[in-house]
């Protein structure tokens, strides 16, 4: 499992249906479309992505503000800020483009 998260991480989300997907580049993609109970795995939830206005950023094809995420299974315990962007992925289905944002250093005395 370990092997499988690279530091570009990716998540298949699968819109219900090809029809559903909207071509407009306003909207790409709607929100019913995502797979929420996946998400939450990462501590995503459709409220807090509309809270903060990122959902509609996704939706457009955008890249998101930095959003923590948390991601534990028994073997990985992940914490991170992270970007989010949705882009196609094979066949056309949605992938949720996940960039870890790396700490910044402390300058160097």
């Amino acid at each position: 499992m370990i092997a499988e998260m690279t530091k570009k991480m990716t998540l298949q989300t699968t819109p219900k249906s090809r029809n559903d997907m909207n071509t407009n580049q306003k909207t790409r993609l709607k929100a019913e479309d995502m797979e929420w109970n996946v998400l939450k795995t990462l501590g995503l939830s459709k409220e807090q992505l509309e809270a903060d206005g990122s959902m509609e950023r996704l939706l457009q094809g955008m890249e998101t503000e930095a959003i923590p995420l948390k991601f534990r299974t028994p073997v990985i315990d992940l914490s991170m800020d992270a970007t989010l962007r949705l882009v196609p992925g094979p066949g056309g289905k949605p992938v949720l483009e996940i960039k870890g944002i790396s700490p910044e250093k402390e300058p160097e005395a």
